[in-house]
């Protein structure tokens, strides 16, 4: 035991000596220097500062431990031979209580004083790890990148990356672009994302300066038409739209949309635009959408509608969708809605079939809105919208309808019933003036929505006729509906049940989703000259039709809604729904299914 004294007197030396060269304070007089100074050396090229302050601590608990352990072996019985000693060693003694509770004091303070160097020695570590790693980027990239140049011989400089070849394509298919590029951007040059879902799934930045939602609009509906032999309409499943959204914004002040549908018959694409948001009183928007024109057409989305489709003047005459360019926004504290712009002209078109842009306008105001006395006026809506041009082109719609979209150039769709149309050679040219005055209530559960139409357009009999006639156009709806089950409404957006069928949270509780019973009247009327000028034909046709709605809607979820309706449409004077046969009225049990998220 006493043998040991040395060893551990050895190794104190040589943790002292070690910890000593880390930390600058080798003494090179002490006798351990060569030992020590080679390990450590060895040491710091192999085993991480942190782990190597555990280990000398490890090793300083043993030593320690091990004089406790003499100590106490000390105080144990021995025979007389075992108990001689040399004369020149030390005689042992048992440590006494204050002699072990100082040794514990100091190597409490031993493991304070490793716990701070190893923290500096790991913070260090680190420091010149990252240091060697951004030298030898430097290094063997500007190595890799004069290869390149030498290799490819195109005569770019070996100095650095630039070429002076421009790339036309540069970072269109490269995943990582430098990352140089982009200021406050990490080196793969990419940011995080973050998804969520309700409405649509959401991808965006963290700080909110580029997203992409996608929305999916889907109906299903059963048509039965009264007369079961109508050519061409006929009863039967239909899929009046399927439609996928894409929008978000790249920047704050650029936002997108794409969007492609599938409607009656075809494929195509629905909205694509631009819109710059610069401030909420002034946004500016150039692409393809709807044009502000109509009420029911412009402020209320199809998901949202009170019935499965727009007004019969709306989906017959409305401008739709076109290519243009729009300022709006929201003034005077949002009470005022306005939007004015120039169109190519031509209903739902994709190109300007003619020489001249359309202008149009629409102006909404909620008077009514922040005043306090005057609560159950704060969501009346009062406005008017115009549209004015010339046309020149083949004319759109070519047949009137009754339960039908938006306006097509194509023959009368299979889902709906023709009650006018137009002669084979019959051209739109001249002016066109589209117009209406529109009044909207919101309160609680109730909706009423009523709208004045009216306007002209010139036609001709055939494209070599000169001389256009005008054919004035007028109209109205008047459409009401009411929440049965209590829910309340602001204006026509999407509804949360109070009580959904299917849940779409834990805190929601089932019930029967939200009942809203709802109807609309609504009228078109043509005049009389679209027969005396030749361009229609007065024994097959109508130039009138008013049709009326009742239904209920029925909303499991705020994603899903049911449309349930009877529709009755009542002709100027009967009109023909198939070869020889004529009817004065027509009657359509109208059963559609939506989703919308």
């Amino acid at each position: 035991m006493i043998a040991n004294y040395p060893v551990i007197h050895h190794c104190a030396l040589l943790f002292k000596g070690f910890t000593d060269y880390d930390s600058g304070a080798w003494l090179p007089s002490s006798q351990h220097v060569r030992a020590a100074k080679g390990f450590a050396m060895i040491r710091s090229h192999l085993i991480p500062p942190g782990l190597w302050s555990l280990i000398c601590g490890l090793l300083m608990l043993m030593c320690l431990d091990g004089q406790v352990a003499l100590g106490q072996e000390s105080s144990s019985p021995v025979t007389p031979a075992a108990s001689a000693t040399p004369s020149n060693l030390p005689e042992l003694t048992q440590p006494t209580v204050e002699q072990l509770a100082e040794r514990l004091r100091a190597l409490e303070v031993m493991n304070q004083n490793l716990t701070v160097q190893m923290e500096r020695m790991t913070r260090e570590h680190n420091s010149q790890f990252s240091q060697l790693l951004d030298r030898f980027e430097t290094r063997f990239g500007a190595n890799a990148n004069t290869e390149d140049a030498e290799l490819s011989g195109d005569g770019a400089s070996a100095a650095g990356s630039e070429s002076p070849v421009p790339d036309y394509m540069d970072g269109v298919f490269s995943p990582y672009p430098p990352a140089s590029n982009f200021p406050g951007v990490s080196k793969s040059g990419r940011k995080p994302l973050v998804a969520s879902f309700g409405p649509g799934f959401l991808l965006r930045t963290e700080d909110e300066r580029f997203g992409l939602q996608i929305h999916y609009e889907s109906q299903v509906e059963g048509r039965l038409w009264g007369q079961l032999d109508q050519v061409p309409a006929n009863s039967g499943i239909y899929l009046p739209r399927q439609r996928f959204f894409f929008n978000g914004n790249i920047t704050k002040w650029i936002e997108y949309e794409l969007a492609i549908n599938r409607g009656l018959g075809n494929i195509n694409l629905l909205n694509a635009y631009l819109n710059f948001h610069f401030d909420d009183r002034f946004e500016l928007r150039i692409g393809r959408f709807f044009t502000p024109m109509l009420y029911d057409q412009y402020a209320i989305s199809n998901y949202w509608l009170l019935t499965p489709e727009r007004s019969i003047f709306t989906t017959n005459l409305s401008l739709n969708r076109q290519i243009g360019a729009m300022a709006w926004g929201y003034l005077f504290d949002k009470r005022l809605d306005y939007a004015a712009g120039v169109f190519n002209g031509s209903r739902n078109s994709f190109e300007n079939l003619n020489n001249t842009l359309d202008f149009v306008g629409y102006i909404n105001t909620r008077p009514f809105q922040n005043a306090e006395k005057l609560k159950f006026a704060r969501f009346l809506n009062i406005g008017s919208s115009v549209a004015f041009g010339f046309q020149d082109e083949a004319p759109s719609p070519a047949t009137f309808r009754v339960g039908a979209g938006s306006p097509d150039t194509n023959i009368p769709s299979t889902a709906t019933v023709p009650f006018l149309i137009l002669n084979s050679g019959v051209r739109e040219r001249g002016d066109r003036l589209i117009g209406s005055s529109h009044l909207a209530y919101y309160f609680r559960s109730l909706s009423l929505l009523g709208e004045v139409q009216y306007g002209y357009g010139g036609y001709v009999a055939s494209s070599s006729s000169r001389a256009s006639t005008s054919v004035p156009f007028s109209g109205f709806y008047v459409a009401g509906g009411y929440f049965l089950t209590g829910e309340h409404v602001e204006r026509r957006t999407r509804v949360k049940p109070l009580r959904p069928l299917l849940p779409t949270s834990d805190d929601q509780k089932r019930g029967i989703g939200a009942w809203e019973l709802t109807g609309r009247v609504s009228q078109l009327r043509i005049g009389e000259s679209i027969f005396t000028s030749g361009l229609a034909d007065p024994k097959l046709w109508s130039n009138s039709a008013i049709t009326t709605e009742v239904g209920m809607n029925w909303y499991l979820n705020e994603y899903m809604k049911i449309y349930m309706f009877w529709l009755h449409a009542d002709y100027g004077k009967p009109v023909q729904y198939r070869p020889g046969s004529f009817q004065k009225t027509s009657d359509l049990l109208w059963l559609r299914a939506q989703l919308y998220f």
